[in-house]
């Protein structure tokens, strides 16, 4: 069973792994073999990050790689980075985003709009284009959605159109990249209380609470990075090999 899930001798890129989901996803990539690029914007979050990974039992080891996920340029490079490093590349996933602006749409700033689009959905788009040039023959990429892209939530129409791009991008991209064996899906985290999310929703631990019992979710709490890491496991692994251009919602409600 447990080479379901065993990524021996693989190794992986995720984006916007400094902090939150994405640190969740390196870290428990790592303890399931991987080898891991952290690579975020800042140094010191995916420096501390990969120095935990390696200071741990996890039989993966990590580097830091600053990388702008905007930059077509920057992504090839970290791809690069990767193959050079650990030999091949295997698993990438794209999970940096996110927005700290809410405005309806005719209010928003055009500037934020570009710059939402850019984070969320054009590094996406590179990031795949520089990680398949690498991976040749087979390999798994996951892109980090949101219920956003989904469910229409008022103030945050930018957001929730750069979503729901990743997420018809990520069925475009399984249909076109199945002949050289690489898998592409997207998972559609639900609230999982990570200090981006505290910041952008300017929520503390004190309102978590009461906003559970709002949700009235069915798992009967709120989610975890590692919630969703194991779920980016599930996917990269043997076990989800026969799973391609899918949006999983992984939120403890349906």
């Amino acid at each position: 069973m447990h080479d379901l899930f065993d990524l021996s001798g693989k190794s992986a890129v995720v984006t916007g792994s400094g902090r939150g989901i994405g640190k969740g996803i390196a870290t428990l990539l790592a303890e399931a073999g991987a080898n891991v690029v952290c690579a975020a914007r800042s140094a010191d979050q995916i420096e501390s990050v990969a120095a935990a990974i390696n200071a741990s039992d996890a039989p993966g080891r990590a580097i830091a790689k600053v990388t702008d996920v905007s930059s077509a340029d920057a992504m090839s490079a970290l791809a690069a980075r990767a193959a050079e490093e650990f030999g091949r590349l295997d698993i990438w996933v794209n999970n940096a985003g996110g927005s700290l602006v809410s405005a309806p749409i005719v209010e928003l700033d055009p500037e934020e709009w570009e710059r939402t689009l850019a984070v969320n959905l054009s590094s996406v788009f590179h990031g795949v284009r520089a990680a398949v040039k690498q991976m040749g023959e087979g390999g798994s990429i996951v892109n980090t959605s949101s219920m956003a892209g989904r469910d229409p939530f008022p103030g945050s129409g930018h957001y929730s159109a750069a979503k729901a791009g990743v997420n018809m991008l990520t069925k475009t991209l399984a249909l076109e990249l199945g002949e050289k064996r690489i898998r592409v899906n997207a998972i559609l985290p639900g609230f999982v209380p990570t200090d981006t999310v505290k910041k952008a929703l300017d929520m503390t631990d004190a309102d978590f609470g009461p906003l559970l019992e709002q949700l009235n979710l069915p798992a009967g709490r709120l989610g975890t990075p590692r919630d969703i890491a194991a779920c980016v496991l599930y996917l990269v692994g043997d076990s989800g090999e026969w799973v391609t251009g899918q949006c999983l919602t992984v939120a403890g409600t349906v």
